[in-house]
């Protein structure tokens, strides 16, 4: 009874654990897919940043040109600005989320380790455990291949005594009948020596009749 509660117990334990695995696994895609995201983000910035070059030196072979137009490129350089200002922003905000996603990776692996060691501790007690069912087995096999042969040897013994039994009986039987047969002899010549005597002491009383 103890070991199947410990059974039941290495098999919860393994379920608990094949839930976290399944739980890591699914945390480590939906990383990978962010980091996805991420990096076409990050591709799309760097374009941006191109093409806000191009559109830089387009800018200032412009204000070369055209002096009157210095103003209106002025405040297009300052909107460019504000939009670098906040792609800058979009950047330090897309770092500090690949911060923070690098320390719960962080956080992830150390997990995963421990539940390495904790399956190698599971895994160690569940060959010990397996070790004893071995053992008990074996020990069962041996007691039933005894008590086999005891049982064996007992039958033997017992078909010995029954036949004993029987031929007792027999002999018991012989016995009786001998003994029967040997009372009516006894009995028959004891009553021919009664005879006998009777006759004897007739004859010495005078009475020459014979008995019968």
């Amino acid at each position: 009874m103890i070991n199947a509660q410990r059974l039941e117990h290495v098999e919860d334990e393994l379920e608990t654990v094949k839930r976290l695995l399944v739980s890591t696994a699914s945390y480590g895609e939906s990383a990978s897919r962010r980091l996805n995201e991420l990096t076409i983000k990050q591709d799309l910035t760097q374009s941006h940043l191109d093409e806000l070059t191009i559109k830089q030196d387009l800018t200032q072979s412009h204000l070369d040109q055209i002096g009157g137009k210095v103003d209106q490129l002025t405040i297009k350089q300052d909107r460019s600005q504000s939009h670098l200002d906040e792609l800058t922003i979009k950047q330090d905000r897309t770092q500090f989320h690949l911060d923070q996603l690098t320390i719960k990776q962080d956080r992830t692996q150390s997990y995963l380790d421990q539940l390495g060691a904790r399956l190698d501790q599971v895994g160690g007690k569940v060959n010990q455990l397996s070790d004893k069912i071995d053992s008990f087995i074996t020990h069962t096999q041996r007691l039933f291949t005894k008590t086999g042969s005891e049982i064996e040897e007992t039958k033997a013994r017992t078909e010995r005594l029954e036949a004993l039994m029987l031929k007792l009986d027999r002999n018991f039987e012989e016995q009786k009948s001998q003994f029967q047969e040997f009372q009516l002899t006894t009995g028959a010549a004891l009553d021919r020596i009664d005879r006998v005597l009777d006759y004897l002491l007739r004859q010495q009383g005078g009475n020459p009749n014979p008995p019968s």
